[in-house]
């Protein structure tokens, strides 16, 4: 058997509305690709073999994906775990307890990062004990606080918790029905005298895509301040279109990306732009904006 991990893929996207009324968060394209589809294949080139993830919010887009990304890659064994409600990270492990047969990489839907996936599972396996939280310093949601190596609870002034982490079976039983966020979960665990650890890291990319600002963020530091991650490869442009779209009467600022099959309405003026395969931009001028085919433009 090879290696296990479990994706976090069942959030409502509230922050992401209203785009997230017909797409599902882990569907939204970062460079033209599904984040999902990239967790996938960096979760393959790190050699996991077993993934499985929750679903709920427009479940069966997100399951379409997984068999479409499983006929292509039949050597990845997926489980898929629906949820009837929102049950919350936590009340998603133990929704999918029976998934957590050994030390398994557990990883939020919405982020980026070019952080090697190995690398915490190999810290974990050094430090020990029943979870290892990796965290970031010097970002906005600094709230966990850490003792040498060991969590030792939350509050503000800390570290950045990622999305990722390593959980064992053993801190999957001691999960309770009705649990479901972390906060609370890990501070009854470490009040029962859990070991959860946490793996401080600095010097790797990282973000996450729950907003339209930070979505919008994650494309200008791939296309202006040369980001790399998830084996995208780097745009030799900060202006990314396709060749057949007439650019007379356009005026591109800042950064822009724009997928295939897009069609634009001259005269336009696009700064900062993100349009999705389908979509149409009326003409006008648009800034901090992404299109998409489903909907027209909402801006941050």
């Amino acid at each position: 058997m090879g290696r296990r991990a479990f994706v976090l893929a069942a959030g409502l996207g509230t922050r992401l509305l209203p785009y997230t009324r017909f797409v599902p968060k882990p569907l939204f394209h970062v460079l033209g690709k599904p984040i999902l589809g990239l967790i996938f294949d960096e979760l393959r080139r790190a050699a996991f073999s077993v993934i499985g993830l929750n679903t709920h919010h427009l479940a069966s887009q997100i399951e379409n994906f997984v068999k479409k990304y499983a006929k292509s890659h039949p050597e990845v064994t997926f489980k898929v775990y629906r949820e009837p409600e929102v049950l919350g990270p936590t009340g998603a492990l133990y929704g999918a307890r029976g998934f957590f047969s050994e030390p398994t990489l557990v990883i939020n839907a919405d982020i980026v990062t070019n952080f090697p996936f190995n690398t915490l599972l190999s810290a974990h396996k050094r430090f020990g004990g029943e979870a290892t939280l990796l965290l970031m310093a010097g970002k906005s949601l600094a709230n966990v606080l850490v003792e040498g190596e060991r969590l030792k609870g939350f509050g503000e002034g800390g570290y950045t918790f990622t999305g990722l982490q390593v959980i064992t079976p053993e801190l999957v039983a001691r999960l309770r029905e009705g649990d479901r966020d972390l906060v609370p979960t890990y501070t009854r665990l470490l009040a029962e005298g859990s070991q959860i650890n946490c793996q401080v890291v600095a010097g790797f990319y990282w973000r996450d895509i729950g907003s339209l600002s930070s979505y919008l963020e994650v494309h200008e530091d791939l296309l202006k301040k040369r980001a790399s991650f998830y084996g995208l490869p780097m745009p030799i442009s900060p202006f990314v279109l396709p060749e057949e779209i007439k650019t007379r009467d356009l005026l591109l600022e800042d950064w822009v990306f724009i997928e295939q099959r897009v069609k634009i309405a001259l005269p336009a003026k696009l700064k900062r732009v993100v349009a999705w395969q389908g979509a149409i931009i009326p003409s006008g001028s648009f800034s901090d904006t992404l299109f998409i085919p489903e909907k027209g433009p909402c801006q941050k």
